[in-house]
């Protein structure tokens, strides 16, 4: 007890520290020292690359609420996380912010341990939220909406990720996308009214894709080679579509005819009575029923513990799935 109570005072130290030794930023920078960086007022400017460029490694930076309002015509993203000449960026926190208007809302390439938390990516040209060549990342309660390409990319080598509890609708091309990218989790997100797919899978291996809100026209796309797992074993919730259990995903359509908008589920546990056979050899075995309802309704508990997921990886649970 007494060693906790100290962790927590050095951790709450720790805090206001960086806190009070926030430097803070009121227009385009190009960040190259670590530290606490803090937004104090929305910038609408652009640098050479981006709006914010980071290119240092033990960085966070803040948005205090405030919004990159992107007004260059120039293909550059609102934030880049990168390093050009040297090596790439790690451990970077990224919050608290809405980014409009730009290339793509955050770009990073090639960084390992970036974590998004309460970022809003809105009506940029391209993606919301695109990391290519990330590892061990988080990206985390963001919104993703009415992007031109799709809301959230992992993409080229994009492995050990996670993608939890996120609000990512209406993008003009897909709400998740993987390409060549392994061993991600994606649980927990609410993916509505994408006009391509909810989530499209190309070249894709051992991602965990469990107890997501798919609401759209067309749900999935993958291909023939990829091997991912769409549900994770039954366990106590509220599930995300408010129903008792956390399993599989819930499908849904806007016009009503998802598959669990219309398996029953006579039992009430949650689960539909029959499995989703998204394509051969690739199924989600507990499909979400929800709260019975063909308008489900979102919860605030989304996603599984990691130990679930890592028993799922380890007993080799891979899954083909469809076009």
């Amino acid at each position: 007890m007494i060693r906790t109570a100290l962790s927590l005072v050095v951790m709450a130290m720790f805090a206001l520290v960086s806190f009070t030794a926030a430097i803070p930023v009121d227009g385009p920078i190009v960040i190259t020292e670590p530290g606490t960086y803090q937004l104090t007022s929305d910038i609408a400017g652009a640098g050479q690359h981006a709006s914010i460029e980071i290119t240092a490694s033990n960085v966070v930076f803040d948005g205090g609420g405030h919004v990159l309002i992107g007004t260059s015509t120039r293909d550059i993203p609102g934030i880049l996380v990168w390093n050009e000449h040297g090596a790439a960026p790690t451990n970077i926190v990224v919050r608290n912010l809405t980014i409009k208007g730009w290339e793509h809302g955050v770009h990073a390439l090639g960084t390992s341990r970036l974590t998004l938390v309460n970022v809003t990516a809105l009506e940029n040209r391209q993606h919301g939220l695109y990391l290519f060549s990330a590892t061990n990342s988080t990206v985390r309660d963001c919104r993703v909406e009415r992007n031109d390409g799709s809301g959230i990319v992992l993409s080229d080598v994009s492995h050990d990720n996670v993608i939890e509890g996120n609000t990512i609708i209406n993008n003009r091309q897909n709400g998740l996308m993987l390409i060549a990218s392994d061993r991600n989790r994606l649980t927990g997100n609410t993916v509505r009214e994408n006009n391509a797919y909810g989530i499209d899978c190309y070249l894709t291996k051992e991602n965990v894709v469990a107890d997501n809100l798919f609401f759209n026209t067309n749900n999935t796309h993958v291909e023939e080679l990829d091997r991912n797992t769409w549900s994770l074993p039954s366990s106590d919730g509220p599930n995300i579509a408010g129903g008792p259990k956390r399993g599989g995903n819930y499908w849904g359509e806007p016009t009503g005819g998802g598959f669990s908008d219309l398996t029953p589920d006579a039992d009430g546990d949650g689960f539909c009575d029959s499995p989703f056979v998204i394509h051969e050899g690739n199924v989600d075995q507990l499909p979400l029923k929800g709260t019975g309802s063909t308008r489900p309704t979102t919860t605030s508990a989304p996603g599984f513990g990691i130990i679930a997921v890592l028993v799922v990886l380890g007993a080799g649970a891979l899954v083909v799935r469809r076009r």
